[in-house]
């Protein structure tokens, strides 16, 4: 592979990197979501179901932490030529995508910044798959 070629997967692979922390991290700026705009918006409903909500809440955020976390994972293990987690970025992106449109178009904008990043992970993870060498 030629030095360009190089260069242009090092971009891709940190592209990649980058969104994938970005995943991870999310789990944290959901969960720091809930004391300051969820909790007060419950006002008024039963102590049990905002404990319920505040799990499921919290279970998300979790759940956010640990798909950017496989996301690395795959990507640590892709870069020294193990491709058995190669499934992993489609998954998670395919499940980004599904819920940033509908968050997207029923939420609100926001929620586009989902199908953002699972552009950008399926994109990147196409075009840093392994190159299978051609017949001669």
């Amino acid at each position: 592979m030629r030095s360009g070629g190089l260069v242009l997967r090092k971009i891709l692979s940190g592209i990649y990197l980058l969104t994938a922390l970005s995943v991870s991290l999310g789990g944290f700026g959901h969960g720091s979501q809930w004391s300051e705009h969820m909790r007060p918006a419950l006002g008024g409903v039963a102590p049990d179901v905002v404990s319920v909500l505040a799990l499921v809440w919290f279970w998300v955020s979790g759940g956010m932490f640990v798909l950017g976390v496989l996301l690395i994972l795959a990507w640590w293990r892709g870069g020294r030529g193990d491709t058995s987690l190669g499934y992993v970025p489609w998954v998670v992106a395919a499940f980004y995508l599904v819920e940033g449109i509908y968050g997207g178009v029923r939420l609100g904008p926001f929620f586009f910044l989902f199908a953002l990043q699972a552009v950008l992970i399926f994109g990147t993870a196409w075009a840093l798959r392994p190159l299978r060498a051609e017949a001669p």
